[in-house]
């Protein structure tokens, strides 16, 4: 009787194991090995304090039979400024993780860089090691950080300043106080979270150079972040606000690249632009209500809303500039550039005031067929002035000396829109065709030629 059982007890087992899929039986052969996506994890530049965006890697089991991981840990332990995450799992130190044959497991990893005293960016390295039968396999991840200066909900001292010794973090939202000057030095790199705003009731001085040019972005560094509006507040000018002054100045990646709310009784520039660039806005690369402006040398180009408006009247000076929206990563049908002397409230009431435009030497361009809007309650009293200058656009309150109008989109060429050169192709008509002026140097400090070119940016015979 106890033979029987035996044999029937073999028989079974027997006939469970040839209904068990081969890729669900674990193999403990050493000569079998995981594989991986990635040989190495390496993340952007970090900054310290701040935990970075997940990465991710796929574990593969290429072989028939399953496998089991019997640990998965990071070299440093415990010291180890890396997390890893697996089924769920976030430690240092994961056992037994099953792989069937011919399966896969995904591995997420973060990284926390803590403060050191060092300037430059310094490398953080670690590795993630696997054991497998005995056999020991390892992805090596890597990544770049950077101690920076946090600043965030704060109202900014009077005369202070900003040096370049260390990139600039902003979070939550910072006011330059009435009567108050926030100076920020040349090659000084700023990086804002996301819904920080830069309000000026006081002054606000950028002095950048041709070569150490000031930038203002978001804080996302990833590639697949670098390109895309709306991911910081931006500049938003109070009533009050005088005296400032821009130069060499790149702002990107924005809600609000200039908005501008300061009106009074003078035509004195509240804002002087020089050389500055603003890419990439989700509302308006300028929004300027009643006030005063002058932009010298600048590139306003790509938003999601219009690129430039100037509302219920005010006195602007536009030479030089370049103003074109050619959305690359999303789609914009607004014109680029939006004229009027009045506003409609949100109470339903409406506020009016002269408006004073001058346009010379500049570009106003896009993909949509009218690039300007125009409206007026007071056509008589208005007074927009152009010259020597190329504008999308079939208006003839545009009409002026050398003053080229057209809605055929291939009329203006630039040398690459999709990356950001603005550049006049070799046969655009902006060529040569500026009015002489006190601008002897382009947008980048390009010296311009006796003939120089309507718009931002010197064309420059290449050889």
């Amino acid at each position: 009787m106890r033979t029987s059982y035996i044999l029937y007890l073999i028989f079974f087992i027997a006939i469970q194991l040839s209904c068990t899929k081969e890729d669900e039986i674990f193999s403990f052969d050493p000569e079998l090995k995981l594989t991986f996506s990635t040989d190495t994890v390496s993340f952007d530049t970090v900054f310290t304090s701040l935990g970075s965006v997940s990465k991710r890697f796929m574990v593969r089991n290429p072989n028939p039979n399953a496998l089991n991981i019997s640990e998965i840990y990071l070299g440093k332990g415990d010291n180890s400024p890396y997390s890893i995450t697996v089924s769920g799992l976030t430690s240092n130190f994961i056992e037994d993780q099953r792989i069937l044959g011919n399966d896969s497991l995904m591995v997420l990893v973060t990284v926390q860089i803590d403060p050191s005293e060092e300037s430059l960016p310094f490398v953080i390295r670690d590795s993630i090691v696997f054991i497998t039968n005995g056999n020991i396999q390892d992805i090596k991840l890597q990544s770049w950080g950077q101690n920076a200066h946090f600043i965030g909900d704060v109202i900014i001292g009077c005369d202070s300043y900003w040096p370049a010794d260390l990139p600039y973090f902003l979070y939550g939202s910072i006011l330059v106080d009435s009567l108050c000057t926030l100076t920020i030095e040349k090659n000084v790199q700023v990086f804002s979270s996301f819904n920080t705003f830069i309000f000026v009731a006081g002054s606000l001085l950028a002095n950048g150079e041709p070569d150490e040019r000031i930038v203002f972005r978001n804080e996302r560094l990833e590639e697949e972040y670098s390109n895309i509006p709306g991911q910081w507040g931006g500049f938003i000018f109070l009533q009050g606000s005088q005296g400032n002054v821009m130069e060499y100045t790149d702002i990107r990646n924005v809600q609000y690249g200039i908005r501008l709310g300061t009106p009074d009784q003078d035509s004195i520039p509240d804002i002087i632009l020089r050389n500055v660039r603003i890419e990439n806005s989700s509302v308006a690369g300028i929004a300027a209500f009643n006030s005063d402006l002058l932009a010298e040398n600048t590139l306003i180009n790509t938003s999601t809303g219009y690129v430039i408006g100037n509302f219920a009247g005010g006195n602007y000076l536009y030479n030089h500039c370049t103003i074109a929206n050619y959305p690359v990563a999303f789609f914009s049908g607004d014109a680029a550039c939006v004229l009027t002397d009045n506003l409609d409230l949100e109470d339903g009431s409406n506020i009016q005031n002269p408006l004073n435009v001058r346009i010379q030497n500049t570009i106003i361009w896009g993909v949509v067929d009218e690039e300007i809007i125009v409206n007026l309650k007071d056509s008589e009293g208005a007074l927009i002035h152009t010259q020597n200058s190329i504008m999308k656009s079939s208006l003839d309150i545009f009409e002026g000396d050398n003053v080229f109008l057209s809605t055929e989109s291939d009329f203006m060429q630039f040398s690459d829109v999709q990356n950001y050169d603005y550049t006049p192709d070799s046969l655009s008509p902006a060529i040569d065709q500026a009015l002489g002026s006190n601008m002897l140097e382009d947008l980048f400090g390009v010296e311009r030629d006796s003939l120089p070119d309507i718009g931002a940016i010197e064309y420059v015979l290449k050889n």
